[in-house]
């Protein structure tokens, strides 16, 4: 090594050192100290000699500790403040109504939900800030695993899981009851974008297409044998609308959805399993069997009528509503607080929304984006439809409220969100060497 090489890498030593993300460390030296041997380079065509090329590169790029700090401003760890602003406002809400609900309703069995839910927050919570500080590019290398280890616990999913409303959902281990067809809902999307995201954009053949099919096929088959179909229809859309992402096919994705999608309804509405038919289509004439399947959309647009701006009061009594309330977190918040609350939730969830989607364009690295579109357009799905529910006049099923509903269903959404966090957190330290996937020439040690 030189001379010049050490005063060089003397420099950009003193200036790595204001710059606390150690992982643009050789980008930085790649980049400032490329720049200075064009500056030198420039200077002995001049008629520089080596020594005075050197001072003079050095005495233009400036103080080392000075350019380190503004490289600092650049490349650091950052927080989306809104985004967890918006958080704690749906976790002051969650609590809020689960608070009122335990201390407003006769039924005994419903007046100790509050310590659960508040565990399931807590929990929801150790997750999401252990996410958003551990490096989501490790998640890539383990896409497989992930995936294997899922769909086959899918695959075998009815030889061990009881029967739950009709629907085989639960596994209880040691213990512990897990969700299996809600983390796959949004644990699968996220393996299949990773272990086909890099094929499909360098060559969408018939080959890649087929083995995306064959991927997103296998978990909706076991999905379809566990009769979860409220898990199934948001992971074939979440899958549709992810492959056309990828693959900027737009169109001819969307002409295959709609077919694969007709064929799907009409085997839901011809299977007399569960009535599924007579659920779903009572929307169509609500007073046709406003006691039976209709009974839960009549009493949600009663209570709507008669919540009126500013609603009943956090002290009214909840037993009106027979069924669980707090699968219905919008309707008890517009029951309490009234129209006004329900008008702000909305505004507030697409404001939510929004900025997750506003998040796209500023991460640079294409796994990082794969992973913030695919848990944006999760939590889409769930609250439009949820936030639509609440009017009464759609299909009432069991989509949950994320954050705001009762259920473990929060632990998973809060670790979801501590991953799309940790996404933004990294935009700005992502290595050029981990996006390019090769060694650039470095003059680093």
């Amino acid at each position: 090594m030189t001379n010049r090489h050490e005063r060089i890498q003397h420099y950009l030593d003193h200036m790595c050192v204001q710059v606390k993300a150690s992982e643009v460390h050789n980008d930085l030296r790649d980049e400032l100290g490329n720049h200075m041997e064009e500056m030198m380079l420039d200077k002995e065509q001049e008629g520089y000699s080596e020594e005075e090329a050197i001072a003079y590169a050095i005495e233009q790029m400036g103080d080392p500790a000075v350019v380190g700090k503004s490289m600092h401003r650049l490349h650091r760890h950052r927080m989306h403040w809104r985004l967890l602003t918006g958080l704690a406002s749906l976790l002051i809400i969650s609590l809020l109504l689960t608070w009122i609900y335990t201390t407003n309703i006769s039924v005994e069995r419903f007046q100790f939900l509050y310590k659960s839910h508040l565990l399931y927050t807590i929990v929801g919570l150790v997750l999401m800030v252990f996410l958003m500080y551990f490096d989501y590019q490790k998640w890539k290398k383990s896409a497989w695993w992930i995936y294997i280890l899922l769909s086959g616990m899918l695959w075998i999913n009815p030889l061990v899981s009881p029967f739950d409303y009709g629907v085989q959902r639960f596994w209880s281990i040691f213990g512990l009851t897990i969700d299996l067809t809600t983390i796959s809902m949004w644990v699968l999307p996220l393996a299949i974008g990773a272990i086909m995201m890099d094929k499909l954009r360098t060559k969408c053949d018939v080959q890649s297409v087929s083995t995306y099919i064959l991927l997103v096929a296998l978990p909706s088959f076991s999905l379809f044998q566990a009769s979860d179909w409220v898990r199934l229809f948001p992971f074939g859309m979440a899958t549709i609308i992810l492959f056309a992402w990828i693959t900027r096919k737009w169109f001819y994705t969307f002409v295959g959805a709609a077919i694969t999608g007709s064929v799907t309804m009409i085997q839901l509405f011809l299977s007399g399993e569960y009535r599924r038919f007579e659920r779903l289509s009572v929307v169509l004439d609500l007073q046709n069997d406003p006691l039976g399947n209709g009974y839960y959309n009549q009493t949600i647009m009663n209570i709507l009528h008669s919540a009126g701006w500013w609603g009943n009061g956090s002290d009214t009594s909840l037993d009106h509503f027979t069924g669980f309330y707090m699968d219905y977190p919008g309707v008890m918040l517009i029951d309490v607080f009234g129209w006004l609350a329900g008008i702000m939730l909305l505004l507030g969830i697409v404001w939510f929304l929004t900025s997750m989607l506003k998040m796209l364009p500023r991460v640079l690295d294409e796994f990082g984006r794969m992973i913030v579109f695919s848990i944006t357009m999760m939590f889409a799905l769930q609250m439009l439809y949820s936030l639509a529910m609440t009017t009464g006049k759609v299909p009432i099923v069991s989509v949950t409220f994320p954050f705001i509903g009762f259920g473990s269903h929060v632990i998973l959404e809060y670790a979801m969100m501590g991953l799309l966090l940790g996404v933004y957190r990294r935009k700005d330290t992502i290595s050029l060497r981990s996006k390019q996937g090769e060694p650039i020439t470095t003059m680093s040690k």
